[in-house]
């Protein structure tokens, strides 16, 4: 399977890859905006690619990039077509790495600022370790330096824990291996290590 790209969540005024997500099935779903997906790419079998924002500690969905053929407003923004140069300035620069995937018939939707209403934890990481960059297809904590667990009540951040040292004794136990890496990107995996948290 390829390798898939990541969704992304600013905190405290910095971008970071969202990891992992408890209870991920009660999230977000781009149904609830009233939009169907066309197809996917193998790069992005969900068909769509967001950018999660933690303003005045309440989560928003502030970007979306979605492979459909509706061009429907969301939240009063009308979607548009963006280019490269665009999509790696508001997508992050892991384009830069692995390409477009949302070329063409896909609308950018930017500055939604949808409230998620969402209770559960999220991990989000930053700062990847050269050497474990392209293990595995999914993003895992176990690839970061730097890891941050925030706990969310009813779409708002109530707390936010730097777990980077939980995750450096995990990764100093374990042998990586895509094996290893695949192994804990599962959600309730990965969130068992901060069951005191």
């Amino acid at each position: 399977m390829t390798y898939q790209l990541p969704d992304t969540l600013i905190y405290a005024e910095h971008e970071y890859r969202l990891v992992s997500i408890l209870d991920e099935k009660n999230f977000f779903d781009v149904a609830s905006l009233g939009i169907t997906i066309n197809g996917c790419s193998t790069a992005n079998y969900s068909g769509r690619l967001a950018r999660f924002a933690v303003v005045d500690d309440e989560l928003l969905l502030k970007d979306l990039a979605i492979r459909t053929s509706q061009s429907l407003p969301i939240n009063n923004v009308l979607p548009r077509k963006i280019t490269i140069k665009e999509q790696v300035a508001n997508f992050g620069d892991y384009y830069s790495e692995f390409g477009s995937i949302f070329l063409g018939e896909d609308n950018y939707y930017l500055d939604l600022n949808i409230p998620v209403e969402y209770t559960g934890k999220l991990l989000i990481a930053d700062d990847s370790i050269k050497e474990y960059r392209v293990v595995g297809i999914f993003d895992s904590p176990l690839k970061f330096r730097k890891n941050l667990l925030l706990i969310v009540e009813e779409g708002l951040v109530f707390d936010v824990i730097d777990v980077s040292n939980i995750i450096e004794n995990e990764r100093k136990r374990r042998i990586i291996t895509e094996t290893e890496i695949k192994n804990f990107s599962n959600n309730s995996d990965v969130f068992k290590l901060f069951s005191k948290e």
